[in-house]
Order: structure tokens, then C-alpha cells, then sequence
């Protein structure tokens, strides 16, 4: 049996949250979500994704607070960065982040970048 690569969504948005659960677990992957960065890290404490879905801004810890903590507990995992605020483009953490996307942008673009992280 084929391992289902290993994917969580961080996101305080229920919606988008779920959105993403639905079409990468439709697509083969192992999906679970989290609604902020204490939810994240404690997950992140158990397991150990391939990718981590990223958003920048949540209700008490945000993903800016928590990014070198992230990469600390799980160095070999892949941040995308997935934020509706296009000031973040151009910052230190998309810069250290392996992907960043705009949740504006196509869903195709994100299914396509997690491909690509994961051929690497």
C-alpha cells in the first residue's frame, strides 16, 4: 500500500479550513487542520507533516509569531505560506518559506505547488 503524504492546514478560517480537507484528501493526501499556532504546535509535537499550509494571520498565536518554532520542531517539514495579505510577499518569512501564495490566487496553483514540494 502506497504512504499518503502528510499535510496539515493551519487556518483560524473554518471555511477554508474544511475547503482544503476536502480537495487534498480527495487528491490522496493525509489531511488535518488546525484553527491557530497552539493547535499547530502541538500538533506538530506528535507529528511530523511533509507539508504545513501556513496562514500568517490567526487569533492568538498567528503563523508570524510561531515560524521558527515551527521550523525547530519540524526541520525537514515544507511551509507554505497561504495568506490573504499580499503585504507578507515580500517578507523575511516568505522569504524563508519554501512557497508563498495569496488565498486570492487559483486553488490549482497551491495543488500544484504541493506537488512540486514534495517531487523535491
Amino acid at each position: 500500500m502506497e504512504k499518503k503524504h502528510k499535510i496539515v492546514v493551519a487556518d483560524d478560517n473554518i471555511n477554508i479550513r474544511q475547503n482544503w480537507l476536502d480537495i487534498l484528501t480527495d487528491k490522496g493526501y493525509q489531511v488535518s487542520t488546525v484553527k491557530d499556532g497552539y493547535e499547530l504546535l502541538n500538533y506538530l509535537r506528535k507529528e511530523s507533516p511533509e507539508i504545513i499550509i501556513l496562514d500568517m494571520i490567526m487569533p492568538d498565536k498567528d503563523g508570524i509569531e510561531i515560524f521558527s518554532s515551527i521550523k525547530s520542531i519540524v526541520p525537514s517539514s515544507k511551509i507554505i505560506i497561504y495568506t490573504g495579505f499580499e503585504r507578507y510577499e515580500h517578507s523575511v518569512y516568505a522569504g524563508i518559506a519554501d512557497k508563498f501564495l495569496l488565498k486570492s490566487d487559483n486553488p490549482e496553483i497551491l495543488l500544484k505547488e504541493i506537488e512540486e514540494l514534495l517531487e523535491k
